[in-house]
């Protein structure tokens, strides 16, 4: 397994998952949206080289929650990178999921092993493409991402003068989540890479 995977692992996305996801789409990706009525893209800046942007119609009150439920955990996981040890993972995914167990695994690692990335080290881009409805509490968020943030080993000194890069790979993959609505926020579930680029960017973002 190539290093510029287990990079894209340590972003959340369950290793059982991903491990199944190389072949053909599967009935997940077929659905059906209603015709919006207007467009709303969205843009939310995490860090100047972080980047959440949606280009879903909101057309419907739920539709515009899940978009901004999203956003916001996305910031919130860029920021879990920076700082492991506080990451609010009960407020980014549904208690027991496998996001949450995800999540939980890999932000012990970062604590322990002393990894954790900067600001402006590279770049992430985010873009929520659309949103699938399945019932009142479950639905499902297509999205393009771009990482090329750089993840640092800390040193034993105090400040960064002994730390060295751990990984700077480069990956980009389209992504489907599973969300549900839990005490008023729509949080993860799980994710699977229906495609995925080392090296490049197949989500075509401008920079």
């Amino acid at each position: 397994m190539s290093k510029s995977f287990m990079r894209y692992l340590r972003l959340g996305i369950p290793l059982a998952v991903l491990a199944t996801s190389c072949g053909s789409p599967t009935n997940e990706l077929t659905f059906n949206t209603a015709t919006p009525t207007s467009p709303s893209p969205t843009s939310t800046t995490i860090a100047p080289s972080e980047r959440v942007e949606s280009v879903v119609f909101t057309d419907t009150e739920i539709t515009q929650h899940i978009v901004s439920d999203f956003s916001q955990i996305s910031q919130q996981r860029a920021q879990c990178g920076r700082t492991p040890d506080q990451c609010p993972i009960n407020q980014m995914a549904i208690t027991g999921s496998p996001l949450f167990r995800s999540l939980t695994s890999i932000m012990n690692e970062r604590v322990v092993g002393h990894l954790y990335t900067r600001k402006d080290t590279g770049k992430l881009r985010v873009r929520i493409e659309s949103v699938e409805i399945v019932d009142t509490i479950r639905a499902t968020v297509h999205t393009c991402i771009f990482d090329s943030v750089v993840l640092f080993d800390s040193g034993q000194i105090g400040g960064t003068a002994d730390d060295i890069v751990f990984d700077d790979s480069v990956i980009s993959a389209f992504m489907v989540w599973s969300v549900q609505l839990d005490h008023g926020i729509w949080k993860w579930v799980s994710s699977t890479a229906t495609q995925r680029k080392i090296g490049a960017d197949i989500c075509g973002f401008a920079n």
